[in-house]
C-alpha cells in the first residue's frame, strides 16, 4: 500500500514521529546517576538505594554465596530515586546483588555486595570506619586530604568493612544534594558505597542548606538516608531520622543529632528534649544486654583545636549535660567531629568543667595511653568498666586549626598537622582503634579489654576433660606450652594451676583446676566360692568418688590365673549389678576374678575375690572295648570336668573319683557287658558318652584257680583228655566246651569217681575252654588241641 503527504503534512508527521521515537528511546535508557549504596544493614535485610536520571521500575537481583538459587525483586512503579528493601536473609552471610530498570542492568561486579550483621549466637569481629567533615572541595587542600584519607583507608583496612559512621558535615558547605552528589557519592564511588553500609548523623552544615532547616528539617541529607527509625535493629524506637538507635553484633550504636531544634527550640544537650529523653530511655533499656556502647553525634564535648569547647557554650552544653549521662551508663566510646582534627582523650570520667579543672589523677578512669604496644610506658585499657574515650574524628576532608597550641588536656593525642579516619575492630570483649593518616602511618591506636584477667576456680572429676579458652582475641601462650590457640582443651589428675598470658605481658587468665579423687569401681563380696559354668551368677558392684548415672558399666572377667590382660567381656549395664550365665567355654580354675570397668578409662577397677569354676562331669571308657582275658584285667575309666567324681558302672559297686584317669582292675569268670550308668560331681549329674560299653569275654581259665582235686591231662592233646578225680569221693555236675568267644559247643552230665574221658576229636584245632560246674565249685581249664 502506497501514502502519500502532501509536503507540509508530511513534514509535521515526520516531526512527531522523530519526537515520540525519541522519547521512547530516552524511556528505554535510563542512567544509573548516583549509587547504589547500602543502608539499615542488619542480621537479615537491608536496603539498597539508588538513582537514576529518568523514571524506572527497580529491579534488583541478589543471591548468597552459599546458595545458587538466584532471586529477583521488581517494582513497576516509576521513580528515579530507588529504594529497595531485602528481608529474610541469613545472618552472617555474603551477598552479591545488582541493581537495574526496564529488565535492564545498571550496576553488577566485584563491588557490589553486602555480608549481614552475625546474630546473637554467632561472633566475628566487626569492622567499622568512622569520620566527619570529609565532603570538602572548596580548596585544593581540602580535596587533597578527602582523597588521601580514602586511598590510605582502602590500603590500610585490613577486612570488609561492616559499617560507615558518618559524623557530619559530609557535605560542604550545605549538604545540598548536588555537594552530596559530587562529594560523597561521586567522590567514594562504588568501591566503598557498593558494599559498605552507612550509618549517618547530620552535622551543622547540613543544616545551611536553607535558612529554616534546623527547625522544619526540610533538608537534602533527609532524603538521601533509610536509618531504623523505629527499632528494626534493636534499640528503642525514636521514629524520626533524625536521631536512633541499632544493635550490630554485641555492640549497642546511638546516632544523635547535635544541631537540629526539637519543637524548633531544643537541642540535644537541653533535658527538655525529645531527643535527651529518647536517649536515657534507650540507654536504660540497653543496659545489661550489649556488651559495647558507642555513640556518635557532629558536636564534640571537648576539643581545642579548630573549635574550642571551653568557650564555645554549644560545647559545653554537650559537655555539662551529656557527659554525667555518659558516665551513668558506662558509654565506651564517643565520636565526634566539627573540630578539623584528632583528638582522642584517656578512659575519663567525671569532668564536666573547664579544661584546666582536669587532672588525670581524678579523671582519667586509666592513667594509662591504651597503646597495645611493647613501647615503654605503653598500656591498654584493661577490665574497662566505667569511664568513657572521647575521639573527634573531624579532618577527613576539612583540615583546620585555630592556632591554639595546647591540645585539649584530656586528649592522649591530637594531631592538627594531618588528616586521616578511624578504623575500629571490635571482636568480642577486645577493641582496637587506629587512626589512619594521610601518609600510610598509624598516629594513633588504642585498644580496649573488658573482662580479662580472669581467675576461674574449676572443679572436675578424675580424668574429666575441660576447655579453657582466654578471656580475649589476640596472641596466647599457654603454662602447658601451647601457643597461639585461643582454648585447649585439659584433662589433668591431680590439683593444677594451668596460666594463659598475651606475648606482651598485660594480661593473664589463671585456671586453678581441683580434681577430685579417682572414682573406682569395686565389685562386692560374691555370694558364692565356686560356681558351674552355665550357672547363673548376680554380681553386685560399688561407685565410689562420681555420679554414678555419669557412665555406663561393662563386666569383664579375668584369664583362669586371675589377670586382665585379655578380659572377656560379659555384659553392659547402667544398673549397680549383673546377672549374667556363665559361658560354657570356660576352663577350670580356681582363680577367676569379675572386675566392672565404666566406659572411660581413668577410673580404679578393684576387681572381686578369687572364685572357682568347676565344669560338670562326663565319662567314657577308654581302650579296647572288647576283652578276652583269661586273668585279672583294667577297666579304664576318663573323666571330664571337676572332681571328685561319683560314678556307677553296671554290676560293679558304686565308685568315687579324684583323679581324672582310673583303672578298675576285675576278674572276670564268665562273658559279662560292663555299662556306665551314671556320673556326678558338683555341678550334679554328668554326662556318659558314648563309649559307654565294655564287654568281656569269659576268661580262658587261671591257672592260679583251685583245682579242687581235679586234673585235666594231656594238655595240649591231640584228641582226648582225661578228667581225674583225685578228691576221694564222686563229683556231680555239668561238662561244658566253650570256644574262645563263649559260644557253647558241648554240654554234658559228669558223675566222676575216678577218671573220665573227655573226647576233642570232633572239634578242630584250636583253644577251648573247659569247664565243670558243680554244686560246690567251678573249674575252668583252657585246652588246646593240636
Amino acid at each position: 500500500m502506497q501514502v502519500c503527504f502532501s509536503p507540509k503534512i508530511n513534514t509535521v508527521r515526520i516531526l512527531l514521529f522523530l519526537l515520540m521515537f525519541a522519547s521512547f528511546d530516552k524511556l528505554n535508557a535510563q542512567t544509573l546517576v548516583r549509587g547504589p549504596y547500602l543502608q539499615q544493614l542488619s542480621s537479615n535485610g537491608v536496603f539498597i538505594r539508588w538513582r537514576t536520571d529518568l523514571p524506572s521500575n527497580d529491579m534488583v537481583t541478589f543471591q548468597s554465596q552459599d546458595s545458587s538459587k538466584v532471586f529477583n525483586i521488581k517494582n513497576t512503579e516509576l521513580t528515579t530515586e530507588h529504594i529497595v528493601q531485602l528481608t529474610n536473609l541469613q545472618a552472617n552471610t555474603k551477598y552479591t546483588y545488582s541493581v537495574g530498570a526496564n529488565d535492564k542492568t545498571l550496576a553488577s561486579g566485584k563491588n557490589f555486595y553486602f555480608i549481614t550483621a552475625p546474630d546473637a549466637t554467632q561472633s566475628r569481629p566487626i569492622n567499622i570506619w568512622a569520620m566527619g567533615d570529609f565532603g570538602a572541595s572548596s580548596t585544593e587542600k581540602y580535596t587533597s586530604n578527602q582523597t588521601l584519607v580514602r586511598d590510605q583507608y582502602l590500603k590500610n583496612k585490613e577486612n570488609h568493612t561492616d559499617l560507615w559512621l558518618w559524623l557530619g558535615d559530609n557535605a560542604y558547605c550545605c549538604g545540598t544534594d548536588e555537594e552530596y552528589q559530587k562529594q560523597v557519592f561521586d567522590f567514594y564511588g562504588s568501591t566503598i558505597l557498593g558494599n559498605i553500609s552507612i550509618f549517618p548523623v547530620p552535622g551543622n552544615h547540613e543544616y545551611y542548606e536553607t535558612a529554616t532547616g534546623q527547625v522544619d528539617k526540610k533538608i537534602n541529607y533527609y532524603s538521601i538516608i533509610s536509618v531504623p527509625t523505629k527499632a528494626e535493629m534493636g534499640g528503642i524506637a525514636s521514629n524520626t531520622k533524625e536521631y536512633y538507635a541499632y544493635n550490630y553484633g554485641n555492640i549497642h550504636f546511638v546516632a544523635l543529632d547535635s544541631y537540629g531544634l526539637d519543637e524548633g527550640k531544643h537541642r540535644l544537650y537541653d533535658p527538655q528534649s525529645k531527643q535527651y529523653q529518647w536517649l536515657l530511655q534507650d540507654l536504660e533499656a540497653n543496659q545489661g544486654k550489649s556488651l559495647w556502647t558507642i555513640i556518635y553525634f557532629h558536636h564534640p564535648p571537648y576539643t581545642k583545636r579548630s573549635h574550642d569547647s571551653n568557650a564555645e557554650p554549644e560545647l559545653v552544653a554537650m559537655r555539662e549535660k551529656l557527659v554525667p549521662i555518659f558516665d551513668r551508663f558506662k558509654v565506651d566510646l564517643v565520636l565526634s567531629g566539627h573540630s578539623h582534627s584528632y583528638e582522642r582523650s584517656f578512659l575519663m570520667k567525671g569532668h564536666t568543667g573547664h579544661s584546666l579543672s582536669f587532672d588525670t589523677k581524678v579523671h582519667a578512669v586509666q592513667n594509662v595511653n591504651g597503646k597495645y604496644e611493647t613501647n615503654t610506658g605503653s598500656a591498654p585499657f584493661i577490665n574497662k568498666d566505667d569511664g568513657t574515650i572521647y575521639c573527634v574524628v573531624g579532618s577527613a576532608g576539612r583540615l583546620d586549626w585555630n592556632g591554639d597550641p595546647h591540645p585539649h588536656p584530656s586528649s592522649v593525642y591530637s594531631n592538627v598537622t594531618i588528616g586521616g579516619s578511624l578504623l575500629l575492630t571490635i571482636n568480642k570483649n577486645r577493641l582496637d582503634a587506629r587512626w589512619v593518616a594521610t601518609d600510610g602511618t598509624i598516629k594513633d591506636n588504642f585498644t580496649v579489654f573488658k573482662d580479662v584477667n580472669k581467675t576461674e576456680n574449676i572443679t572436675l572429676g578424675f580424668g574429666e576433660k575441660v576447655q579453657l579458652t582466654a578471656s580475649w582475641k589476640g596472641s596466647h601462650r599457654w603454662s602447658n606450652g601451647v601457643k597461639n590457640q585461643e582454648n585447649i582443651t585439659f584433662s589433668p589428675r591431680k590439683d593444677t594451676l594451668i596460666t594463659v598470658a598475651d606475648s606482651l605481658g598485660f594480661l593473664k587468665d589463671n585456671f586453678q583446676i581441683s580434681v577430685l579423687p579417682q572414682p573406682k569401681t569395686t565389685v562386692k563380696q560374691l555370694n558364692f566360692k565356686q560356681i558351674c559354668v552355665k550357672n547363673k551368677a548376680k554380681i553386685d558392684f560399688e561407685v565410689q568418688n562420681t555420679t554414678f548415672d555419669k557412665w555406663t558399666y561393662q563386666l569383664e572377667l579375668s584369664d583362669p590365673n586371675g589377670l586382665f590382660d585379655k578380659p572377656t567381656l560379659l555384659g553392659k549395664s547402667n544398673k549397680s549389678f549383673f546377672e549374667i550365665t556363665l559361658p560354657d567355654t570356660m576352663q577350670e580354675s580356681k582363680n577367676y576374678r569379675f572386675r566392672v570397668k565404666p566406659n572411660v578409662d581413668f577410673f580404679e577397677s578393684i576387681p572381686s575375690n578369687a572364685f572357682s569354676v568347676n565344669r560338670p562331669a562326663s565319662i567314657n571308657f577308654v581302650g579296647e572295648k572288647t576283652i578276652s582275658y583269661d586273668s585279672t584285667i583294667n577297666l579304664k575309666l576318663r573323666f571330664e570336668g571337676t572332681p571328685p567324681f561319683t560314678y556307677k558302672i553296671s554290676s560293679l559297686p558304686e565308685g568315687v573319683s579324684e583323679n581324672k584317669e582310673v583303672n578298675i582292675k576285675i576278674k572276670p569268670i564268665e562273658t559279662i557287658t560292663y555299662i556306665l550308668e551314671k556320673v556326678s560331681n558338683v555341678c550334679g549329674m554328668g554326662v556318659i558318652l558314648t563309649d559307654n560299653k565294655v564287654l568281656i569275654l569269659a576268661p580262658l581259665g587261671t591257672e592260679n584257680e583251685p583245682n579242687h582235686g581235679i586234673n585235666i591231662f594231656p594238655n595240649p592233646t591231640s584228641g582226648e583228655i582225661t578228667i581225674h578225680n583225685q578228691s576221694g569221693k564222686t563229683i556231680k555236675g555239668v561238662l561244658i566246651l566253650r570256644d574262645l568267644s563263649g559260644k557253647k559247643l558241648l554240654q554234658r552230665n559228669a558223675n566222676i569217681t575216678k577218671e573220665e574221658i573227655f573226647s576233642l576229636h570232633e572239634f578242630p584245632t584250636g583253644t577251648y575252654l573247659l569247664i565243670l560246674k558243680t554244686p560246690d565249685f567251678k573249674v575252668n581249664k583252657k585246652i588246646i588241641k593240636l
